[in-house]
């Protein structure tokens, strides 16, 4: 059998944080900030390039594996931070759309994840968990001029929704597929 390429990887991690009260980019987990949890998570499943889209905060001296885009109007909404990740990658074969709230996202998680995409990368894919799709997405190269052409009100499930003949999950055994960390209180919870 042969697999295709990785997909790229865009790294959302432009939001204000207002219900954190505080970048949920730059925080920490297990001695990494966010930010770098969700860069280290793409690469090692082998996701290249690597693109970080900031917005509120900028990222200096990260040490990320990444590039790092600033997207001045991040406040419109974080379709328009993706839609400017994937303006800074050269025809991918996918891109796989990690957010800086799931820093606890196992890395076999995003291996079977990828693994899944490059065996049929024609497939968006998600990771499914206790029978209920989750994140991260890897939206297919023929998702992606439509993608990059939604309006900024629209919503990316959307454009799923719509395709939903091209839509695939892949069992994880990883609760934290359904779990932002959006408030001090979540944070607390962290394993």
């Amino acid at each position: 059998m042969i697999l295709m390429p990785a997909p790229a990887a865009v790294v959302l991690a432009a939001g204000a944080s207002t219900r954190m009260g505080r970048p949920k980019a730059l925080l920490e987990y297990k001695g990494r900030s966010f930010v770098a949890c969700a860069v280290e998570l793409a690469t090692r499943a082998g996701c290249a390039p690597v693109v970080v889209v900031t917005g509120a905060v900028e990222l200096a001296d990260q040490g990320l594996a990444a590039s790092v885009i600033h997207h001045p109007t991040w406040p419109e909404g974080q379709l328009g931070s993706l839609q400017r990740g994937l303006a800074a990658l050269a025809d991918p074969a996918g891109v796989l759309v990690l957010t800086v709230d799931r820093p606890h996202l196992r890395v076999s998680t995003i291996v079977t994840l990828v693994a899944a995409f490059r065996t049929s990368p024609q497939f968006s894919w998600q990771p499914a968990h206790a029978g209920r799709r989750g994140h991260p997405i890897i939206y297919p190269r023929s998702l992606l001029p439509a993608l990059k052409a939604l309006p900024a009100s629209a919503d990316p499930r959307d454009l799923l929704r719509a395709h939903e003949a091209v839509r695939r999950t892949v069992a994880v055994d990883d609760p934290a597929v359904h779990d932002n960390i959006d408030s001090p209180a979540d944070l607390e919870r962290l394993p």
